[in-house]
């Protein structure tokens, strides 16, 4: 795909950082670190059960995630004040933790309707199965809110920041393929041109440690550059789709509208265009070293739903929301989605836990407990236009030091 943007198609690699380099492990290493998270879950009775979702495809490239279900209305184990239990773990369990109690759980196909959940530890969960239209919805909110989240603004940052976390990265390009198999399944629609990147990530996870050194970065960095078109074009795809629906887009009145969550900024605009976008988000942050990300109206009624609903993310929302757009029709499917996410982000201020508070924060932090709240105010911090042009310009300075 053609890279129009003169920033972005001129980058090159000595202009970047690299670091967070991928370590050789074998599949029999995550086995050995789930078999050490079992046995040590067996000293907590408030653990119900351990759920991980996921495959592990690329070893040493791809992670764990795991689910941590826990007893109704109990205290934090200790065994999750961290999300590792050893250096091994660590680095295999890249990320958080997700903390649910049984009734969280037992809704989760409302958030991820296909993933495989595999029992670590405990007992079984007698999962709620969505119906087959139920489940179309679900994977179109799921399709939305990854965008929301993730698309373009995850390769697009990554860039601009200058600074690449190898191993990061090749988990974020790997979440496209999945996508796009996610949009054909319910749309019908797949490019060759996403077939081809989806098909050239693979062939990077797969060889990346049979490689020279160079070969891989330059290669790395091609796929992420491309990544920003490519799923700027899915959005522009999804967005038809979305469109195609009598009655579900919102007419706020404006030709923009803003959402500014404590990290996800978004700006969803009447009049998008796939390149001219590309181009204001690298200009916005080239000018003020913060990022907002730029799609279609279409994508705010999803916002607009999760923010008529009651609960704490939903209040985070509408707050964050420069108009009100209450909806009162929402879909009974959409309703349980919300729902769900909302005890997410409860049950994460009971525990005052640092973890993800749900699987869908758009910028939510958890905001009970001395730590969290020290963690909330260093987010908004980092996050000001003022600190982070200082910030840049500071680093900017090293660079040429070094």
């Amino acid at each position: 795909m053609k890279l129009k943007n003169a920033y972005i198609r001129n980058l090159k690699k000595e202009d970047l950082s690299f670091y967070g380099y991928p370590v050789k492990y074998a599949l029999k290493d995550y086995e050995n670190i789930l078999d050490k998270i079992k046995k040590k879950a067996e000293k907590y009775k408030e653990i119900v059960s351990i759920y991980h979702f996921g495959e592990v495809k690329a070893p040493g490239i791809s992670d764990i995630d795991l689910i941590f279900v826990l007893e109704e209305s109990c205290k934090l184990p200790a065994l999750l004040n961290k999300h590792h239990v050893d250096k091994d773990s660590k680095y295999l369990i890249f990320h958080p933790f997700l903390i649910f109690n049984e009734s969280i759980m037992k809704g989760i196909k409302y958030i991820y309707p296909d993933s495989k959940y595999i029992k670590v530890y405990g007992g079984d969960i007698a999962f709620h199965e969505p119906s087959k239209d139920e489940i179309k919805k679900i994977k179109t909110y799921l399709i939305v809110d990854t965008i929301l989240r993730h698309f373009p603004v995850d390769y697009l940052y990554i860039l601009l920041s200058k600074k690449i976390n190898i191993r990061m990265v090749l988990l974020r390009l790997n979440a496209l393929k999945h996508t796009f198999n996610m949009f054909k399944g319910i749309s019908g629609k797949e490019k060759q041109g996403w077939r081809d990147f989806s098909a050239r990530v693979d062939s990077l996870r797969k060889d990346w440690f049979g490689m020279d050194k160079n070969l891989r970065e330059s290669m790395l960095l091609e796929l992420l550059k491309e990544a920003v078109y490519i799923s700027t074009d899915f959005v522009k795809e999804v967005d038809i789709f979305l469109s195609k629906s009598k009655g579900k887009n919102i007419d706020a009145g404006k030709d923009t509208i803003l959402f500014k969550g404590n990290k996800n900024r978004i700006s969803f605009v009447r009049n998008w265009g796939m390149d001219h976008s590309i181009d204001q988000m690298v200009n916005h942050f080239l000018a003020y070293k913060n990022f907002y990300s730029i799609l279609p109206m279409s994508f705010l009624r999803q916002l607009c739903c999760y923010s008529s609903a009651n609960g704490r993310l939903s209040s985070y929302i509408r707050r964050r929301l420069n108009v009100r757009c209450f909806r009162d029709n929402i879909n009974p499917t959409m309703k349980k989605r919300i729902e769900n996410l909302n005890e997410q982000v409860e049950l994460a201020n009971s525990l005052k836990h640092s973890h993800y508070p749900c699987f869908f924060p758009l910028g939510y932090k958890t905001e009970k407990g001395l730590k969290n709240k020290l963690i909330l105010l260093f987010v908004i911090v980092t996050n000001n236009s003022t600190f982070r042009r200082v910030l840049f310009f500071f680093r900017g300075i090293s660079k040429k030091l070094y």
